[in-house]
């Protein structure tokens, strides 16, 4: 009896085998896509571009896997992106490999590419030293307010503060520090500041925004630029995966819990505030779910959204 019944689950169960075997099935057909074609290095940061969007990246590699937003805002608005590469990883071996990935991954998505202290980039960014080695941790914000003071953005994109990695945390405070500094020397009043996630999910997300699939095969593609990286460990392959969840989540944190998710497949989760000498504080958004065929712009430290338009 038990036999008969659990054949005719079998049958049952057969049809989402077979979709679950098409994800098999694509990441085997990914596994055969080349990594680290080097198409070409990023422009470098000339005094003449003024970025108005900067990425504070911990590692190599955080641009393309928490970058959607940004590279909505360069292709659909023409806003000029900036990834200020916070550090280049923890060992000095691979650090020369690691840059070389680096420029190649940013030429990719289109973004300009900045080192802070080049060509080794900042050193034990982590938010343990804040305190008990205030001197270096005050060093390291001092150089990257030069970076501001330079660009004066008018968006900076960092790690939420509970991102699990270490380096991840301590680029929150690092670039918050270093916003309070140029805020508190220069004639400006606000910046806005978008916080990611990839290592742990924010427990209060205020915006989605959709990904084309277009957009998502290029973070893709520029994942893949660091070979080194996903030679251990195929996480590019896995990107679409994390975004879909992503809309899982979207769908009923920014909107009601039991409402229908939301119609398009992939997504990134942020959190959107307003820096000021005083302090931050929540941003007036346009809406809090930005679907992928909405354009999306930025006017000063705010976020706008713009009739769809074709992606160049």
């Amino acid at each position: 009896m038990v036999g008969a019944v659990e054949n005719q689950m079998q049958k049952s169960v057969a049809p989402y085998l077979d979709f679950v075997n098409m994800f098999v099935d694509a990441i085997e057909f990914g596994r055969a896509l080349p990594a680290g074609l080097r198409t070409g290095g990023s422009e470098l940061s000339q005094p003449t571009v003024r970025h108005k969007a900067i990425l504070c990246s911990p590692h190599p590699d955080d641009e393309a896997q928490v970058g959607g937003l940004a590279l909505r805002l360069r292709l659909e608005a023409g806003v000029p992106v900036l990834n200020c590469a916070i550090t280049l990883g923890s060992n000095p071996d691979e650090r020369k490999r690691r840059l070389e990935e680096l420029e190649s991954s940013c030429g990719v998505l289109g973004f300009h590419l900045l080192v802070p202290n080049h060509p080794y980039g900042l050193e034990d960014v982590r938010a343990d030293i804040r305190k008990s080695r205030e001197r270096e941790w005050n060093r390291n914000a001092e150089s990257l307010a030069q970076v501001f003071d330079s660009e004066e953005p008018d968006l900076i994109f960092l790690p939420h503060a509970d991102d699990y990695h270490p380096t991840h945390i301590g680029t929150h405070y690092l670039a918050l520090d270093a916003l309070r500094i140029h805020l508190g020397r220069s004639q400006r009043t606000e910046i806005l500041v978008i916080e990611t996630e990839f290592w742990h999910a924010m427990r209060q997300p205020n915006l989605m925004a959709g990904l084309s699939s277009p957009a998502l095969a290029r973070l893709m593609m520029a994942t893949a630029e660091h070979r080194g990286e996903v030679a251990r460990n195929r996480y590019h392959l896995t990107l679409p995966a994390r975004l879909m969840d992503n809309v899982r989540r979207g769908s009923e944190i920014l909107g009601s819990f039991g409402k229908e998710a939301r119609p398009f497949l992939f997504a990134e989760l942020y959190r959107v505030s307003v820096m000021k000498t005083l302090g931050r504080e929540a941003a007036v958004l346009p809406e809090q779910v930005i679907g992928p065929d909405q354009a999306v712009g930025l006017e000063g430290p705010k976020l706008l959204v713009k009739p769809p338009r074709l992606l160049r």
